[in-house]
């Protein structure tokens, strides 16, 4: 884009190390905040949309240098998708991959509320996905509409020029939409061979992922993503894991757990998250971590810190790199 990152790199705390580290990640509330400090710094509010059509398989990652070799668009989203966890990973949902009225979806998860900060990161994401499939099809592909949740947007007429489609905004979903039957065309790197051995490679790193996934952990990630309006109780956390409530209880106090206790650490640990990296307001905040109200988020807020969610905003920032 032409403009000097030093200075963001500096203040965001990204030096060779971090960056040259394989599994380092950072969360999405930070993520959120470098794409906004390079909106300002370029003036270029579609800068998502940019650097998503800038983004290649080398620094996708290890999921998309398997998804070029795919025998045709579909598989190849299908893994690209599937494996996101390989990337990136957030507790407000996953991405999905389906077959709608003979038409592909890239579905990417809701980050609402939504506010100047986000939606970099959901024009990034959709703008990459769209990248790979004109990149691997030599252009043979065509989408049939964009559909954005948050409002029309001051660099709305970006997208129609980016996508050449349709663009919806204020919908129930993030999503990129193809055309009938264009997950069918072939890639142009396509090897059967290559596509199997590497989708085996993702499957071991999945593994190696989760092989330190306890049942605590497990809990952890659905009560994350299950929080918004209203708090998850044990028993629909075990319906998400396919066992009863009492196994599930049984389970997580073998690992010296209770079901309440990570849910207040959960919350407590998304609460500083919020507060500390994101402009959301405290009544956003609340509904996002399943709060009947702000007033009972602001005393939580203080059990956990020793000082209300102003105080702590307002204080001395302590980087966070997850």
């Amino acid at each position: 884009m032409g403009f000097e990152t030093q200075n963001l790199s500096e203040s965001f705390s990204f030096n060779d190390e971090f960056l040259t580290t394989p599994d380092t990640r950072i969360s999405i509330p930070k993520y959120m905040r470098l794409g906004h400090q390079a909106i300002l710094m370029t003036g270029r509010p579609d800068l998502g949309l940019v650097f998503g059509s800038k983004t290649h398989n080398g620094t996708t990652g290890l999921a998309a240098l398997a998804a070029q070799c795919a025998p045709d668009l579909e598989s190849a989203l299908r893994l690209l998708i599937n494996m996101e966890t390989l990337s990136s990973q957030n507790s407000r949902g996953k991405s999905r991959f389906y077959i709608e009225d003979g038409r592909a979806v890239c579905h990417f998860y809701s980050i609402s509320p939504y506010n100047r900060y986000n939606l970099f990161v959901v024009d990034a994401m959709l703008s990459t996905w769209w990248r790979f499939c004109k990149q691997h099809t030599e252009d043979k592909v065509h989408c049939h509409h964009i559909e954005i949740e948050y409002p029309k947007p001051s660099h709305a007429d970006s997208f129609e020029t980016h996508f050449g489609c349709p663009i919806l905004f204020s919908q129930k979903r993030n999503a990129l939409v193809l055309k009938r039957g264009h997950h069918h065309e072939r890639l142009t790197d396509s090897c059967a061979t290559t596509f199997s051995k590497m989708t085996e490679i993702c499957e071991q790193e999945r593994r190696k992922w989760n092989s330190g996934t306890t049942t605590a952990d497990q809990v952890v990630d659905l009560i994350s993503a299950n929080l918004t309006g209203t708090p998850p109780n044990i028993e629909s956390i075990a319906r998400k894991l396919g066992i009863a409530g009492w196994t599930l209880r049984r389970r997580l106090a073998n690992e010296g757990f209770k079901f309440q206790t990570l849910l207040d650490d959960t919350r407590n640990a998304l609460a500083q998250t919020y507060v500390r990296d994101t402009k959301h307001n405290f009544t956003e905040i609340a509904f996002l971590l399943g709060f009947s109200s702000p007033s009972a988020f602001h005393r939580a807020f203080k059990r956990w810190s020793g000082m209300s969610p102003g105080s702590y905003r307002d204080g001395p920032k302590h980087d966070q790199t997850k």
